[in-house]
């Protein structure tokens, strides 16, 4: 992620205002600020050892960068005292208040775009290349949509945001990162079921999507 350095500090700036939103529940001001100046200074240490899945898988390129952003956050908590269920907190009522705040179009793209013949064509190509080698250090597999039950699915094979989690020294946030997938599924209409990821201790990631439905998530915490 080196190559993208500015992109990646300039998505954790507009992170910013719901960190600190969610850290001034528990901290002073000044601790909160503190905080946020380490999140960004392991931020710039944990992209530089990161795979960049590029530009033609941005969506992954940005499921990585939103992974990097919780690692960061939650290194500069660790030396504060926070575990990882506690600094999930924070990181949940931040990641709430983030996509609330997200502008008419940004929510659109979030919500339509998912479902759009683009996002289904993207992601059958970029999970071919990953069989060849990964991208980005994503492994999946495009799963064909089942009328009646989800429009389309993805299995992970491998999951580039645990393997950079254990990488940094949070192995025992990366479960607490699949939640993020449950307020993203409420906030835009992802329809996500889901019955494991890898980070959880399953054989795979598998995400089903389908407009408009319940979000049905299954959550193992911790993993043992």
């Amino acid at each position: 992620m080196q190559g993208i350095r500015g992109r990646v500090l300039g998505e954790l700036d507009k992170w910013i205002p719901d960190l600190h939103g969610a850290l001034a529940s528990r901290e002073r001001a000044d601790v909160a600020d503190a905080v946020l100046a380490e999140t960004r200074e392991r931020l710039a240490a944990i992209l530089e050892g990161t795979p960049d899945p590029g530009w033609s898988a941005a969506h992954m390129r940005a499921f990585t960068i939103g992974g990097m952003i919780y690692v960061a956050f939650y290194r500069a908590l660790e030396s504060r005292g926070y575990d990882a269920a506690r600094a999930w907190e924070l990181c949940e009522a931040a990641t709430k208040t983030h996509f609330a705040r997200m502008s008419g179009f940004e929510r659109k793209l979030a919500s339509e775009g998912m479902f759009g013949w683009p996002m289904r064509a993207l992601s059958r190509w970029v999970a071919k290349r990953s069989q060849r080698a990964p991208v980005g250090g994503w492994v999946m597999r495009f799963v064909e949509g089942e009328p009646g039950a989800f429009d389309f699915g993805v299995d992970y094979e491998r999951c580039a945001i645990r393997d950079m989690a254990v990488a940094n020294g949070a192995a025992e946030l990366a479960p607490y990162i699949c939640l993020a997938d449950i307020a993203g599924s409420d906030a835009f209409g992802w329809g996500l079921e889901r019955k494991e990821t890898l980070a959880q201790g399953g054989r795979r990631c598998d995400f089903r999507f389908r407009r408009g439905g319940e979000t049905q998530v299954r959550v193992r915490l911790p993993v043992v």
